[in-house]
């Protein structure tokens, strides 16, 4: 074939498959790729694989300690592998373990400096969160962790001594009573906080996030610090939907979170009894009555609901719904909200109760009726410091006193920490500083100030506007459109005076008078509006300078009271000498006195 443009296509017969080119198999060594420095050396480009285990024995090792750690009965997936299920688990009991509240959770985490768990006092072990505990030691270890027991109002005293001696040898441990008018414990937080805010000099300021189960009283907490109600507060769980930041003092921030529950294996009835789920949204309420049964004394329950001498369970609800009259059609006792009631009553702390500490369950029996804390001892206050400035910070020359002072004594400062049992090694005691009574009364005198300004203009929202009579289609076109411009009080003082004085008039007085009856018809029917109009001015000019004075006063502060006095007088006297130059032009230009004793004569 001659063309090379033309190839013959034609199938063979022969196994192509089978023939292999000789160039195709030569191999190419593995260091003409890659060199043995950028493949096993420090400049090696492969990465490592990640292994949990370096050998077989650590990979056995690690196997049996999942093995041993591992309880079937905090297993949630076992509930798939079930042959027979009922019914699907009802998400009721997942409050508070949903991705958005964690997500809440961990936001307020990486947001804060300073974490402040809040327990139940009634049972603290029972309300920790030890999973986040054990997060924060390991991923979080240079954030501060402090441990606040709340509602110590409804357990003896000695139950809160024993639970801060047992909970300070892990984190700082605060006793607490949630109230903005009678507090306890506010005192003690305050200052630790402030001493966790001296020890980070390097920020502008902390911040401080409260975490905990559900309905345990970190809102109630936060209102309490701040002194009154900022966080929404209920006696019910999940309150709090998103964090709330609030702030405290210039250096010191709050964060509120919503309750975070993380599963531990408790039943339903304790879920309930914990104060996480809300009772009106149980649908078999009665067969978690035997859990309270369980947990409060025969006589406090007799105390409270006036029976006793009960079976059991359905004995207990139908003697308080005959007692209570909570009855059906046909006189049937209403056993479900007798039992929603009962348990509602325990959630509020009504029904007396309490987990005694390790070592004290004999002592639990016979020392219940204790008064709590918080009726014994008095309060920590706070005190405020003179030695701050205006601006809520320490002067820099007492600083460098104090540190050489601090540098040349050599002596430990461990012994100047607050009573509170706190771990925390090399916290100063700064109960004689605050900055906390300054900002609180600088932030309500804005706020107030903020409040009067909105009230002022609602009520100039709300005068009644001057409506004129209107005019004829052509009658006083230019005078309305003098008066929309507007006029100060000197203007509408000046503008009265007669023009008549040293001119010579050429203009035919009858004739004008023929041509201008008009005139004389419309002043029977009208008022005289010009003395109106310019009194308007006036009193617009005044109110315009009355609410510049307010001004000027609120940011002069509250110690000028004799320029308030000077200010009000003078104001007094432009407002009564403007009225006279409108009534009397001729006065504008005589002195206040003088303008009075021609008035008089």
């Amino acid at each position: 074939m001659n063309d090379p443009f033309h190839v013959v296509m034609k199938q063979t017969k022969l196994p192509i498959s089978l023939l292999q080119e000789k160039g195709k198999q030569k191999r190419v060594h593995v260091t003409d790729t890659e060199s043995f420095d950028y493949t096993f050396g420090k400049k090696a480009l492969r990465k490592k694989p990640k292994l949990n285990a370096n050998s077989i024995e650590d990979l056995v090792a690690d196997v049996q300690e999942r093995e041993d750690k591992y309880e079937p009965n905090k297993d949630r997936d076992l509930e798939k592998e079930e042959i027979e299920r009922f019914e699907n688990p009802n998400p009721l009991f997942k409050a508070g373990q949903s991705h958005r509240v964690w997500g809440e959770l961990y936001k307020v985490i990486d947001s804060s400096d300073v974490i402040v768990q809040v327990v139940d006092a009634r049972d603290p072990q029972g309300t920790r969160c030890k999973h986040v505990e054990q997060f924060l030691k390991k991923e979080k270890p240079h954030k501060h962790l402090v441990c606040v027991i709340n509602k110590v109002d409804l357990v003896p005293t000695w139950v809160t001594r024993k639970w801060i001696s047992e909970l300070s040898k892990e984190m700082p441990t605060v006793a607490f009573h949630a109230s903005i008018q009678n507090s306890f414990g506010k005192g003690a937080l305050i200052n630790l906080l402030r001493q966790f805010a001296k020890l980070h000099k390097d920020k502008q300021q902390i911040s401080v996030g409260f975490i905990g189960y559900p309905n345990v009283g970190k809102s109630s907490l936060v209102n309490t610090l701040r002194k009154k109600k900022v966080c929404k507060t209920a006696p019910l769980a999940g309150e709090t939907k998103v964090w709330q930041y609030v702030m405290l003092m210039r250096r010191i921030y709050l964060i509120d979170c919503p309750g975070v529950v993380y599963p531990q294996g408790d039943t339903q009835t304790d879920i309930i009894l914990k104060g996480v789920v809300r009772v009106e949204n149980v649908k078999d309420p009665e067969n978690h009555i035997q859990g309270v049964l369980d947990k409060v004394k025969p006589e406090h329950l007799e105390k409270t609901y006036g029976i006793s001498d009960w079976k059991d369970i359905e004995d207990f609800l139908q003697m308080i719904a005959f007692k209570q009259g909570r009855l059906l059609r046909g006189g049937e006792p209403d056993l479900t909200a007798v039992a929603k009631q009962v348990l509602n009553d325990f959630q509020r702390a009504k029904l007396p109760y309490f987990v005694p500490p390790p070592g004290c369950e004999e002592r639990a029996k016979t020392e219940y009726n204790e008064a709590p804390i918080n009726e014994l001892e008095e309060d920590e206050d706070e005190q405020a410091g003179d030695d701050e400035t205006e601006d809520g910070e320490t002067e820099e020359n007492e600083e460098e006193e104090e540190e050489k002072k601090s540098t040349e004594g050599g002596e430990n400062d461990d012994d100047n920490l607050t009573d509170i049992d706190s771990t925390c090694s090399g916290l100063t005691d700064l109960s004689g500083v605050s900055d906390l009574a300054e900002d609180l009364e600088q932030i309500e005198e804005e706020e107030e100030r903020v409040r009067k300004e909105e009230e002022d203009e609602k009520k100039q929202k709300q005068m009644p506007k001057m409506t004129k009579r209107g005019r004829g289609k052509r009658a006083g076109k230019k005078n309305e459109a003098r008066k929309r411009m507007g006029k100060t009080i000197v203007e509408a003082a000046g503008n009265n005076k007669s023009s008549s004085e040293n001119v010579v008039d050429f203009t035919n007085k009858k004739a004008a008078k023929k041509n201008n009856m008009w005139k004389k018809k419309l002043e029977k029917k009208r008022k005289n509006t010009g003395k109106m109009a310019d009194a308007s001015v006036a009193c617009e000019d005044l109110k315009f300078f009355e609410r510049r004075l307010t001004e000027v006063i609120s940011y002069m502060g509250p110690t000028c009271t004799r320029w308030r006095v000077a200010l009000l007088v003078v104001s007094l006297l432009t407002a009564i000498s403007a009225y006279d130059w409108i009534q009397d032009p001729d006065l504008s230009s005589v002195n206040y006195f003088s303008s009075k004793i021609r008035r008089q004569t």
